[in-house]
């Protein structure tokens, strides 16, 4: 199954998942609404099958575009695609979905050999179009359309198997009972699903010839009493007292993927040879939601299997060991690479006051929160270090955009704690304070240890002062290098810090308090703490038209106050009375807080947004790492 992210826009960071089709557009009306005022009110569909995403506009006025390419028609959405729809652009990717257990076998095989002289058999590919009455085309388009809607969006093996049984229940009133196993080989056939008119699964025995006539050859058979004397004694077909049956093979192409069969007790409603042909018209439509679903499956085996080894590798690297492209032997390699550590502020104390269950259970509802926010900006978490973190950008590839990426994702981790923060407040649990430090430049990569234990990590100067500029950061801080800052471009908005002198280092670092990273369409992330009257809120975001994101506690009247800058190096400095521009649906990530559009008188921040840094006028003594400290 696919998801959308939002990347830009009032719903920045808001993933919605595609489980149905959708319409994007500003109309609250819309299934998925996007409040952008340069979207069209229905402006783009998106249409999902349960295997395939279709990306289509809607007779919008600015057209829709897929990796800022206008699409003239309908696009086949990959992971990782890019939809914009006015100014707002939201990511297109994949969402793991578990696999559900099989269900038991509730078939047992005869071995007798059946007589099937006198069945009808049809080839599957073979069935009739020609010589066929309005009456019969008309039914057996109905049926398609039928069982078509009946298996959209459905996206597993078992309820696909239990829906086509289903359906041709309803097709065949005469019909009492089905069952459908998959495999292309009898000695591998696998019970998915058996209906019976109650709706209940039944044991059932089927004829091994007759499973393995229907898959070798390709073929449909049509059992009728009226053909073989006693069909219950005489073919043995099953245990129970059939008098007529149909059996089909389940194919797309030239691939088998199982077979269907369905059966009636009553000899007086026995199938015909138009009841086998339209059978094996529906099964065909079956068979290929049945393959789409397992397509499906196998994108997904492959995205567990990439999951299992990122677990252990950066997400990069483990692409290309998966490939067979990096062989997991002794040795390094030099890289330019971004390093991003951070760290627990105050962990150790804390952690006094705890049980050793109370340490586990909240490090891991820390980690289930940042660790989002790395990944989902192309970085790779390369290991624990009980309380902090080290993640990686641009090993083995480096696309140029690693410092961007590595930076967003610092920004968004912070964001990420404070709902995180909200959460704990309300059930009385302890808050956290982190901080971030960032560098950029020349790293050896490879396998260090030894043979029989070893793992996949990075070294070097780079490294160490990405360590030390952590170890210095407050509460709240993304303390970045100027080799970081450079590599934004200007794309990053903050504070000149005063030189840092760290351990091992004969000249001071010049470093930056990284508060604002502009990014596409001329949105500017944020992480910037601020006092309305005393109570703490936080501006997220910067929108294309100037306006902000703010998160606050419900309780706050955010247009009573002028808001004031609270961070440690630049505190103190008024912005300015908000204006309301909307209150915005809450994302998981927001916690207990509300999230507002708010206008700001000055929507450069006093100067934090803009060309230059900010000069920090403090000294390091003076900044407390914190609050408690």
């Amino acid at each position: 199954m696919y998801e959308l992210v939002f990347l830009t826009g009032a719903r920045a960071g808001e993933v919605v998942p595609v489980n149905k089709n959708l319409i994007g557009g500003r109309s609250p009306d819309c299934s998925l609404e996007v409040p952008d005022p340069n979207a069209s009110r229905q402006h783009v569909r998106f249409q999902w099958d349960g295997a395939v995403l279709l990306v289509a506009d809607n007779g919008s006025s600015n057209g829709t575009y897929v990796n800022d390419q206008r699409i003239p028609g309908p696009h086949t959405a990959k992971d990782g695609d890019v939809v914009r729809l006015g100014e707002t652009r939201i990511r297109v990717q994949m969402h793991k979905i578990p696999s559900d257990a099989h269900s038991s076998s509730i078939f047992g095989f005869k071995e007798r050999e059946a007589d099937l002289s006198q069945s009808i058999v049809m080839s599957v590919s073979e069935v009739r179009s020609q010589g066929v009455d309005a009456k019969t085309l008309a039914q057996r388009l109905n049926a398609i359309i039928q069982v078509s809607k009946a298996l959209v969006n459905i996206t597993s093996e078992e309820l696909v198997s239990t829906k086509i049984i289903d359906t041709l229940l309803e097709v065949f009133p005469q019909a009492d009972r089905g069952f459908l196993m998959l495999g292309n080989e009898v000695g591998k056939l696998k019970a998915m699903a058996m209906r019976n008119r109650k709706g209940v699964t039944e044991n059932l025995s089927v004829s091994t010839t007759i499973c393995r006539k229907a898959l070798e050859s390709k073929s449909a058979f049509l059992f009728n009493d009226q053909n073989t004397g006693d069909f219950d004694q005489g073919m043995s077909i099953v245990s129970l007292k059939i008098r007529s049956a149909m059996t089909i093979p389940l194919l797309v192409g030239d691939e088998i993927l199982g077979l269907v069969q369905i059966d009636t007790p009553d000899s007086k409603r026995a199938f015909t040879r138009e009841d086998l042909e339209l059978a094996v018209a529906v099964c065909q439509q079956a068979a290929i939601a049945m393959h789409n679903v397992q397509l499906l499956r196998n994108v997904e085996h492959e995205t567990r299997q990439r999951d299992n080894l990122i677990r252990y590798l950066p997400g990069a690297l483990a692409d290309q060991v998966k490939t067979g492209n990096v062989a997991m032997v002794m040795g390094g390699s030099t890289y330019r690479a971004t390093i991003l550590f951070s760290d627990v502020i105050g962990f150790t104390r804390m952690s006094e006051r705890l049980s050793p269950e109370q340490v586990v259970a909240l490090m891991n509802a820390y980690f289930n929160r940042m660790v989002p926010c790395i990944q989902n900006h192309a970085g790779s978490v390369d290991k624990f270090m009980g309380d902090a973190i080290m993640a990686v950008w641009g090993v083995p590839i480096d696309k140029g955009d690693a410092v961007t990426n590595a930076a967003t994702a610092a920004l968004s981790m912070q964001n990420a704690l404070v709902g995180f923060n909200s959460l704990q407040a309300r059930d009385s649990q302890p808050v956290l304070a982190m901080g971030i430090g960032l560098n950029h430049g020349a790293v050896v990569a490879g396998n260090i240890g030894t043979e029989e234990r070893k793992e996949y990590t990075v070294l070097g100067d780079t490294v160490n002062a990405a360590q030390r500029l952590e170890a210095t950061a407050g509460r709240g801080h993304v303390l970045i290098s100027l080799a970081c800052w450079q590599a934004l471009g200007g794309a990053g908005h903050g504070l000149a810090m005063p030189p840092l002198k760290v351990k091992n280092k004969a000249d001071p670092l010049t470093v930056f308090s990284l508060r604002g990273l502009r990014i596409l369409n001329d949105e500017v992330v944020l992480h910037l703490p601020l006092l309305s009257g005393p109570v703490q809120v936080y501006l997220v975001r910067r929108l294309a038209d100037r306006s902000f994101l703010l998160l606050h506690p419900a309780e706050c009247d955010i247009l009573a106050h002028d808001l004031v800058s609270d961070l440690q190096e630049w505190s103190g400095t008024p912005l300015g009375r908000p204006e309301m521009v909307q209150v915005l649906p809450p994302q998981s990530g927001d916690g207990t807080l509300v999230r507002s559009q708010i206008k700001l008188p000055d929507a450069d921040l006093a100067g934090l947004i803009g060309p230059n840094a900010i000069t920090c006028t403090r000294t390091w003594d003076t900044m407390l790492r914190s609050a408690a400290e």
